[in-house]
């Protein structure tokens, strides 16, 4: 193997997918089965198919989109190769299958599912993913590739990514949507942001975004600054502390940025609420 950090008894399979193919399926390019030590490591501006990885061993991170992801053993990465990536392994040894496709709805699929659950997905107790996987690998292995056969697995393989995307949601949004509140909770007086709060409960800031609204009624900014404004309500009340220190207790940046946003929320300056009887 040329690729640096790819070790023996690694295996890398070509396919060229027919006309028929590239018109009317999902195609294959090429994939293979790597054992790699943490040399290992991709980076492109682009290439232009989409890429399954399945990892059996070890740990690779994934950058795209200007995040991180990490995959872990028997987890499974579905990313875009088009726009810029990267990926290696970050354990001594990390062992994985993967195969470049594109063709038919790939884009849909992958937009769909990346908005839902990000490009690295836990299997879990699935093993029909890697299955597919490898049964698609073995027909490249042996030259026998089955072009019908194999876009019938890669539908699967999505159809398996899709369940696994909804029904983790189903069985875990509530817990989900409360450890990101309890993290909003404890980290109102630092500079967070949305893709801090997403990450934390492992769901891509689209989706949690538009998860936390259908459940709160507010969207994580519109949260995080209504309790830093409760916040400051109680320390008005309560307190004599400046205005200044206020702002700054409560996660806003400046005096100035706490007194235009108390204003907006509540009509009147921290000063006039200060001076309300209860």
């Amino acid at each position: 193997m040329k690729e640096t950090g790819v070790l023996p008894p690694s295996k890398l399979y070509f396919h060229t997918a027919s006309p028929f193919a590239k018109n009317a399926l999902y195609y294959l390019s090429n994939g293979g089965r790597y054992i790699c030590s943490n040399k290992y490591i991709i980076e492109r501006d682009n290439y232009f198919q989409f890429l399954f990885i399945y990892v059996k061993k070890g740990k690779m991170e994934i950058s795209y989109n200007n995040q991180i992801h990490y995959a872990g053993p028997h987890s499974f990465v579905f990313l875009d190769c088009y726009n810029p990536h990267l990926y290696r392994s970050i354990s001594d040894q990390v062992s994985f299958s993967w195969m470049h496709f594109t063709g038919n709805a790939s884009r849909e699929h992958y937009e769909a599912l990346y908005n839902y659950n990000g490009c690295v997905f836990p299997l879990e107790s699935n093993w029909r993913v890697p299955d597919y996987l490898e049964q698609i690998l073995s027909m490249m292995e042996n030259n026998e590739v089955d072009e019908q056969s194999a876009s019938i697995l890669i539908q699967r393989i999505f159809y398996e990514l899709d369940f696994i995307s909804n029904h983790s949601e189903s069985d875990t949004i509530d817990e989900k949507i409360t450890k990101s509140i309890s993290f909003i909770e404890n980290h109102y007086m630092d500079d967070i942001s949305l893709e801090e709060i997403a990450n934390h409960v492992n769901i891509s800031p689209y989706h949690f975004s538009r998860v936390f609204k259908k459940y709160k009624n507010y969207s994580p900014h519109q949260y995080l600054i209504s309790y830093r404004i409760n916040k400051a309500k109680d320390l008005l009340h309560h307190t004599t502390i400046s205005v200044n220190d206020i702002a700054f207790k409560c996660g806003f940046n400046s005096a100035s940025h706490f007194v235009n946003t108390f204003k907006r929320h509540t009509n009147l300056s921290p000063n006039q609420f200060r001076k309300i009887k209860f």
